[in-house]
């Protein structure tokens, strides 16, 4: 009777590890369809954007040494066992429990590439049974060969490296085969923990476990004792390759593309599993941008009818990210909305010192024209004048404008100073606004990924140009405040602040400065790039702009093209604009004629400029603060003028 019940609990438990064995093994996918391959990312033209971390040799192409080194610290029963070691087990529970501490794993090679292949790095009991199901079924549909050349090509080493060859390059700058025993024991030895003895960050741990792989190789009599003590005095001399910088690849790059890719729905996990991006990034153009860039700038570039990134480079390119005040060159995005308004390159803005309330700003120069065409305001970045058109246009209006139809996201204050560009924000944003203004009012998703192939070669995405918003009709349409605003900025680079990126083909851009950064952004309909120099006293027009203009002469391939539409109509509209006097500054004015800095027929020269009915009312605010001073500047006038 109790042969029976034995039999059939033996036969019960047997069914049910085999249900289990099957429960686990059953979904599996072939092995070599989950070895793991990074993520690679390519240029437009298929060339890698970085380089491989995975490069796979036969056994056949492995040093016995490698062989040998694993073996003896890693499983030195692996010719022998079935997936598991169960004597291992044992033996390493039995000594775990006299150290009274884990000293001691038992999981075999077999067992870690289950890990590396089907399974997560989760401590868990019911991770370890599947792992020990894995492991069986692995060595019985595939050779000891082939599970050692899977594990040697797919174990993870650190720093996003799967496989010892790659390692190899990675840690040493040599071929596997190329390696001294004492370096190969220091690669064998990370194999336990790669992060904390990375040879890196922690060479002397490094070193110390690499002498435990020695000691090993000494205890399997693969080499004798005098050899040990040797190789220990060369472990203790061996040199590593020179940390390479990013492992071959932008870091900003990689996680825009990250970014992007789980935007779309791929997670990076599973991108890792040998999923090729191809980008629409330009390889000579990226390499120009590489070789005339320092680490103080950022640099990206679209096309501003798709909005295709094709150059993307530097530090806090993107939003939220990075931010940085953009400057002037905000003032494009609100002149555009003012041609909407239906105000002409041609009307007239005031150019006199300001003071709203305790703000008194001034142009760069500190120089004063009475009043300015909005053409030449913009031309020559006067920073009165677009103030003054920022107040007609109205603060609520302009920054919904740019929020919401231009859709330029970052920090606005909560004042007047957004006129001169202290909102914060990202060269990608401002090229996502910009965009817009060079198209006829189309706002695109700046998109750098221009399709997914997954592990076989399956396209599973493929990009069209996004369109996320659109500048509403106003007086004028967007199309042709388009045409208008470009014409505009062609004469920023001819005779403006934007020289110093002038080229024999046309160019229409805008410089910027804050406090921190100097910007330059131009290009035609179909490049757009903008250019970020971070760093005290710099001018966009000194800083920025030139490298602009040395990365695209470098490139070699900018179009220069601009669609021609009549814009003669608009141009030759003249009318004096709108505005008040309330803000004149007239205290500092007063205190410049009297300290000498400028003279009454000079003012008066100035003034004469502007239609009758500011003159009044300048002549009026004038008289309430010195009424003699008022009737010496009219009697100016009235000599220039003939009145």
């Amino acid at each position: 009777m109790r042969k029976i019940a034995f039999f059939i609990g033996f036969s019960c438990s047997f069914l049910g590890l085999w249900c289990g064995y099957l429960t686990v093994v059953k979904p599996l996918s072939a092995p070599e369809h989950n070895l793991p391959s990074s993520l690679i990312i390519c240029y437009s033209n298929g060339k890698p954007v970085m380089l491989s971390r995975s490069l796979w040799k036969d056994l056949n192409q492995i040093s016995p040494l490698v062989v040998n080194s694993l073996i003896a610290s890693e499983d030195k029963t692996f010719k022998q066992h079935i997936g598991i070691d169960f004597f291992g087990i044992i033996r390493a529970f039995l000594r775990n429990l006299s150290e009274m501490s884990v000293v001691e794993g038992a999981s075999t090679i077999t067992q870690q590439l289950a890990r590396t292949l089907y399974l997560t790095q989760e401590r868990s009991l019911t991770r370890k049974i599947k792992e020990g199901f894995i492991s069986l079924w692995l060595e019985r549909i595939l050779t000891k060969e082939e599970i050692l050349t899977m594990y040697i090509n797919s174990i993870y080493t650190g720093n996003g490296l799967y496989g010892l060859p790659s390692a190899s390059h990675y840690y040493f700058g040599k071929d596997i085969n190329e390696l001294s025993l004492p370096e190969i024991s220091v690669l064998v030895g990370l194999l336990k923990s790669p992060e904390n003895f990375n040879p890196f960050s922690n060479a002397r741990l490094a070193l110390s476990k690499g002498k435990v792989v020695l000691m090993r190789l000494e205890d399997e009599n693969y080499i004798s004792s005098d050899d040990f003590k040797a190789l220990v005095k060369k472990l203790e001399n061996i040199s590593f390759a020179p940390k390479p910088e990013n492992n071959g690849v932008d870091e900003e790059l990689f996680w825009r593309v990250a970014r992007e890719a789980e935007e779309l729905g791929f997670d990076l996990d599973q991108l890792k599993q040998g999923y090729k991006i191809f980008t629409y990034l330009n390889s000579d153009l990226m390499q120009t941008v590489h070789n005339n860039t320092s680490n103080n700038m950022a640099v990206e570039a679209v096309n501003p009818s798709t909005g295709q990134v094709l150059a993307y480079r530097g530090i806090g390119v993107s939003y939220p990210q990075g931010t940085r005040q953009i400057g002037s060159s905000i003032k494009p995005l609100y002149y555009y909305f003012a041609l909407l308004q239906g105000w002409s390159p041609e009307d007239y803005l005031t150019d006199m010192p300001i003071r709203i309330g305790k703000w008194t700003p001034e142009n760069f120069d500190r120089q004063y024209t009475a009043v300015v065409t909005l053409c030449d305001a913009l031309v020559k970045s006067r920073n009165i004048p677009s103030i003054n058109l920022f107040l007609q246009l109205g603060k609520t209006k302009v920054v919904s404008f740019l929020k919401n139809e231009l859709m330029l996201d970052g920090f606005y204050p909560d004042d007047l100073t957004v006129a001169l560009g202290t909102v914060e924000s990202a060269p990608e944003e401002l090229l996502k606004a910009y965009c817009p203004v060079f198209n006829g009012g189309v706002v695109l998703k700046p998109r750098i990924i221009s399709r997914i192939e997954d592990p076989y070669g399956t396209v599973v995405y493929n990009a069209s140009p996004e369109v996320i918003g659109k500048v509403f009709n106003r007086v004028m349409d967007p199309t042709a405040a388009s045409a208008v605003m470009v014409r505009i900025l062609k004469e920023v680079v001819q005779r403006g602040t934007g020289k110093l990126a002038k080229l024999s083909s046309p160019v229409a851009g805008k410089t910027g400065t804050s406090e921190n950064t100097a910007w330059f952004i131009g290009g035609d309909e179909s490049f757009l790039m903008c250019v970020a120099v971070d760093g005290k006293n710099l001018t966009g027009g000194g800083n920025a702009a030139p490298v602009w203009k040395q990365i695209v002469s470098a490139w070699g391939d900018y179009p220069g093209r601009f669609t021609e539409v009549s814009t003669e109509e608009i141009f030759t509209k003249r009318k004096q604009a709108a505005s008040t006097m309330n803000t004149v500054d007239i205290d500092r004015i007063i205190f410049w004629v009297r300290e000498g800095s400028i003279t009454l027929s000079n003012l008066a020269e100035i003034i004469s400029v502007m239609d009758s009915n500011k003159v009044k009312d300048f002549l009026t605010k004038l008289n309430e603060v010195d009424p003699d001073l008022a009737h010496v500047l009219w009697e100016k006038l009235k000599e220039l003028k003939n009145w």
